[in-house]
């Protein structure tokens, strides 16, 4: 906050805006003293009407101009935390307006970041991740794209509710077990956390890291097995556009398998065309199981990690820490993988006592930057019957043996 680390921050943001000037943009049009352009006020009404005046400071005589050094001196803290944010997450915008009008995104996201964090009721905490300069009907679009799964009629490889006890008792049989906690991340159940970077592939991610779990436990293989055919290939799925847990395994039987990911990388959003035959091993699985909502502790202890669903919402997206006690999405939308379930014992600021917070174990697909390492502890009872934000409406396992 020294008038030295104010000028280099002004200086930092002049780098970032050099990139404008090697393409040759007009800097005079986003001249503060020209307020007959409409284009470099644009959303600022929305800016006024969203932005808490705490967070940021402003006045008639001068709006969100990036080229005007008395606007960022005065509004160094946050300009330096966006610096620092476009620097840490390789963000890159068309020009000087896209990134106000991100900046503004920012401002609001951090508003919400920072009054959920000064909330000392909450079981978890915030940060601004690689989604800060997003609105959240722009999240949604671009990384919720789980569809809502539809029972398959005949089809030849899911095994239902019905037959759920009969597989079960295959694996447990008279055993009993602690609902506290069991995570197959302490039983070399979970291979690494991955990343669907800019692509709506979030199903094929939870099927896949399943079927990894599955050969982890059964096999003893740690092995990482390719998304990116499961995008190109699963016919009966939409690519980064979206799709259903179920069909992903559908496709994987029909496809004889699927190809590890050094044979048949991840390119993302990438056009990239089908092609099945770029490995000569192929790891696959012979059917998979519907898990009833109630018997998830126990699938999960037994059997192993279960592809899900579950409705997310902005709150989730800036998940930081802790055990997972806010607010849902209004619908499923994202498929993740249960991994695992614990307890932990917080102390009540009100009361002063220690409670005991029970909680599920998700891994998501967001890489190893988002949340605890890439995973996300989502609260429930010791039963597990608690299903917060619609957790396992949607609950598979594939079978290998």
């Amino acid at each position: 906050k020294s008038p030295n680390g104010k000028k280099f921050i002004v200086s930092k943001i002049d780098e970032a805006l050099s990139f404008y000037d090697s393409k040759k943009n007009d800097i005079n049009k986003y001249n503060v003293g020209n307020n007959n352009n409409n284009a470099d006020f644009k959303g600022l009404s929305l800016f006024k009407e969203n932005t808490p005046s705490n967070n940021f400071i402003h006045n008639k005589d001068y709006f969100i101009n990036f080229f005007d050094n008395k606007f960022l001196m005065n509004n160094a803290e946050h300009i330096n935390q966006f610096y620092m944010f476009i620097k840490t997450n390789n963000k890159q915008y068309n020009s000087p307006n896209e990134m106000k009008e991100r900046f503004q995104v920012f401002l609001q996201n951090a508003h919400k970041v920072n009054m959920h964090n000064n909330n000392k009721n909450s079981l978890y905490k915030k940060e601004l991740n690689r989604f800060a300069d997003l609105t959240y009907h722009e999240f949604k679009n671009k990384y919720l794209s789980l569809r809502s799964s539809k029972p398959l009629k005949n089809s030849k490889y899911l095994l239902d509710q019905m037959n759920y006890e009969e597989v079960i008792k295959k694996y447990r049989g008279e055993e009993n077990f602690d609902h506290a906690a069991y995570d197959w991340r302490l039983h070399s159940g979970v291979t690494p956390v991955k990343d669907q970077k800019n692509c709506g592939s979030c199903w094929a991610f939870s099927s896949i890291g399943s079927v990894e779990s599955q050969y982890a436990i059964r096999k003893n293989k740690l092995i990482t097995l390719s998304e990116q055919e499961l995008v190109d290939c699963s016919f009966k799925n939409y690519g980064c556009n979206g799709g259903l847990i179920n069909n992903a395994f559908e496709d994987m039987i029909e496809l004889g398998g699927i190809c590890p990911d050094g044979d048949y990388p991840y390119v993302s959003d990438a056009p990239n065309l089908c092609n099945i035959d770029r490995c000569t091993e192929k790891y696959g699985i012979k059917n998979y199981l519907s898990v009833p909502d109630n018997k998830l502790k126990e699938a999960l202890r037994f059997l192993g990690p279960i592809s899900i669903s579950v409705a997310v919402s902005d709150d989730f997206a800036f998940y930081k820490e802790g055990i997972f006690d806010g607010e849902c999405g209004d619908q499923l939308n994202h498929a993740v993988m249960l991994v695992g379930f614990g307890m932990k014992e917080i102390v009540n600021p009100l009361t002063k006592k220690g409670e005991k917070h029970y909680y599920y174990i998700i891994k998501n697909s967001w890489g190893q930057q988002w949340g605890e390492r890439g995973f996300i502890n989502i609260e429930t009872d010791e039963s597990g019957l608690m299903r917060k934000c619609g957790l396992g409406t949607d609950a598979f396992i594939p079978l290998i043996e």
